[in-house]
């Protein structure tokens, strides 16, 4: 068989594309978290050599906005990827447990919106794939729960932008402080 050259990005996409399939389909979330977790470090990459912010950055950017505190990047990326138990999936180091607790289904999401928040830093269109997920997202995650099982009613991001909509005073200002952050940046970091 002949050698193929493909790009990072090309790479990334084929793991993120069949992430997504594994998820939408249910026939292998575990896979779907790991499979996400390596697009998203190699995006994550890219995303910072191509001069723009990473999904990480936003994160920080939050953090000091909210709190006023300003976390190191590999400490805000070390916690994303533990909470969405990434590093539990691709590593088994001595002190570790010999099993990973974890809800499957919220953490293969998480791992691939994370992932496509770091894509569309990269390419703002998004190609079919990612609309479809970004679809399924919409119907049926309502920022706490996946309602897949349940009848369908109504979009569950309905219940998504009525929270937005009532979100705290305190969120509120924060957001309006990294916007105002954002407003600053140099025009070639927007």
């Amino acid at each position: 068989m002949a050698d193929t050259t493909l790009t990072k990005l090309q790479l990334a996409e084929q793991q993120l594309e069949t992430a997504i399939g594994l998820f939408v389909s249910r026939r292998d979330r575990v896979s779907a978290i790991t499979l996400a977790g390596a697009a998203d470090g190699i995006l994550h990459g890219l995303v910072i050599k191509a001069g723009k912010q990473p999904f990480a950055d936003y994160v920080i950017a939050m953090s000091e906005a909210m709190a006023g505190q300003t976390p190191s990047k590999a400490k805000v990326a070390r916690h994303i990827n533990d909470q969405l138990k990434i590093n539990d999936l691709k590593h088994m180091d001595q002190d570790d447990d010999e099993s990973v607790v974890l809800d499957v289904d919220i953490s293969a999401l998480g791992a691939i919106l994370k992932a496509i928040a770091n894509h569309h830093a990269l390419v703002p269109e998004h190609p079919a794939f990612i609309k479809a997920m970004l679809q399924w997202t919409w119907m049926f995650y309502d920022g706490k729960q996946i309602r897949q099982d349940e009848p369908y009613r109504e979009p569950a991001g309905k219940d998504v932008m009525k929270w937005y909509g009532e979100r705290p005073e305190h969120l509120r200002k924060a957001e309006a402080n990294l916007a105002k952050k954002v407003q600053s940046l140099k025009p070639e970091l927007k």
